[in-house]
């Protein structure tokens, strides 16, 4: 399989970093969670690194907090 690059390429303020935690959990939805081993996002500095690390989370949280609870 040849791998696929996704590249977001736009002026600061855009939306890259919501863009690029999207597809993160889009992958891990679409190819399991073991998807994030095999998934490389490059930002440009830690500040930014440290946002997309946030913005996953955050969405993987709200992700899970909606999700309806099982009966026990």
């Amino acid at each position: 399989m040849k791998p696929k690059f996704l590249l977001f390429k736009a002026s600061a303020g855009s939306g890259k970093t919501y863009n690029l935690a999207i597809e993160y959990i889009a992958l891990l939805v679409a190819q399991g969670e073991q998807a994030f081993r095999h998934t490389l996002a490059v930002t440009f500095t830690n500040k930014a690194t440290a946002e997309m690390k946030d913005r996953i989370l955050e969405f993987l949280y709200d992700i899970w907090k909606h999700q309806p609870k099982s009966e026990e």
